[in-house]
């Protein structure tokens, strides 16, 4: 019986081992091919750019404190001294002192003078308690004049006539007519419970029968 040999072309493992390192390098080309296609890589991504900082220096003046003036020294206290000879050899000089009475003294201030409020100034006006009838002049009389005086009084805390001035004035009628005001009577006028000083007018009319 003959022996059977393969075929060379028809052999499997020779053409899978051959395939094999085909494959292997052709996988080689082209990682290689790769490798130098890709290289170089460049990004496109670009950092910002970073402003310029300049940094300054600046020279602080070193701080100075106030010094505070010291206290006042306090004031000695005076001590009594041990040895007796040292106090005695103080002596006081005698001087003589003259009370001579001054030959012109300045006048005393005169006295402050109350306010006087005027009629409608104060709280409680006054009143008139007596109305002193004025006479009637002679000359007015037989020159037949009539009318109407007006007197403008100063009333006193005591409720007398202190001053009486002609406020409206008719001659020949104004003296009697002062006369019989400065004769009036009044109940004192008061501001806040007090008793005070106020003008007022009183008219007197004169008027023949």
């Amino acid at each position: 019986m003959k022996a059977m040999k393969k075929n060379p072309e028809a052999d499997l493992k020779l053409k899978y081992k051959k395939a094999l390192e085909s494959a292997l390098i052709v996988a080689l080309l082209i990682t290689i091919g790769v490798f130098y296609s890709f290289k170089k890589f460049e990004s496109g991504f670009q950092l910002p750019e970073q402003p310029d900082i300049t940094i300054e220096t600046i020279e602080i003046p070193q701080t100075r404190q106030i010094q505070k003036p010291p206290p006042p020294s306090r004031p000695s206290i005076p001590v009594e001294a041990e040895d007796d000879d040292v106090v005695d050899d103080v002596t006081i000089e005698d001087t003589d002192v003259s009370f001579e009475p001054l030959e012109e003294l300045p006048p005393p201030p005169p006295p402050e003078e109350d306010e006087v409020f005027e009629f409608f100034a104060v709280s409680q006006k006054p009143v008139l308690i007596h109305k002193e009838k004025p006479v009637y002049p002679d000359l007015a009389r037989k020159a037949g004049i009539e009318g109407i005086v007006v007197v403008l009084v100063t009333i006193g805390k005591d409720g007398s006539v202190e001053d009486a001035k002609i406020y409206k004035s008719l001659p020949m009628l104004d003296e009697a007519a002062l006369a019989a005001a400065k004769k009036c009577k009044f109940k004192p006028a008061k501001q806040r419970d007090k008793f005070v000083r106020v003008k007022m007018t009183i008219p007197f009319h004169f008027k023949l029968k």
